[in-house]
């Protein structure tokens, strides 16, 4: 039976040493990208995603999902990565996201996230992973599309959790996307409070950060 107090509980010890961090930064024209030949699925219509929820829910229980805030930096400005899918009126950003299987621990799940989504391979996303940092963490009370970063009061079964983890990127490092998807850099004046363009989770991310030292790093020698 899930225990939201139990859970937060354990959750908080975890995290209290990433609670304030130092990100390393490297410059952006350190990292490519090329596509594979992998597509990501088309995003679910609203209803559709709500049978989905109601489904894992029903058959696993809590819904955890990790996201991965990749950043680098360019002209002194710090910049998230995300991954653009569809076209048109269809499109949207996204940061890198997974979700765990029943019982798998978070910082394995982002190890598969990084060889997944970003195709990393198993040695350089185990490395990549030895550090993280927790960013923030939100919640979804029922199966639609309203998330928190909190649990309301009257909710005493979330039906998914939300994590951010920031993870420090090597100095340089070659992504492989899906080859319908686009990996794009938003400066974190662009995505400040627009929750319009990028939804509360990556528009918030401005001040989530806040709690972390972001260290640019510059590459004077090859």
């Amino acid at each position: 039976m899930f225990n939201v107090d139990n859970f937060q509980s354990y959750s908080y010890r975890r995290e209290t040493e990433s609670l304030s961090s130092v990100v390393k930064l490297y410059p952006l024209h350190n990292y490519s990208v090329r596509n594979s030949d992998r597509e990501d699925p088309p995003r679910l219509c609203e209803y559709r995603q709500s049978l989905k929820l109601r489904e894992d829910f029903e058959n696993d229980g809590l819904i955890r999902t990790v996201q991965a805030v990749l950043m680098g930096h360019q002209n002194s400005i710090v910049h998230v990565l995300l991954l653009k899918n569809g076209a048109g009126q269809t499109e949207w950003s996204k940061l890198p996201t997974l979700t765990l299987y029943p019982g798998e621990d978070e910082i394995h799940g982002m190890k598969r996230l990084l060889m997944k989504v970003m195709g990393f391979q198993n040695e350089s996303a185990e490395a990549i992973c030895r550090v993280y940092h927790v960013v923030s963490k939100w919640w979804r009370p029922n199966f639609d599309s309203c998330i928190y970063p909190y649990i309301p009061s009257h909710i005493t079964k979330p039906k998914e959790m939300i994590k951010l983890f920031a993870v420090d990127l090597p100095k340089y490092a070659s992504f492989t996307i899906a080859k319908n998807s686009l990996l794009i850099a938003a400066p974190l004046f662009e995505i400040y409070d627009n929750t319009h363009e990028y939804g509360p989770i990556i528009a918030s991310l401005p001040h989530a950060l806040s709690r972390s030292v972001l260290h640019l790093q510059s590459i004077l020698f090859t």
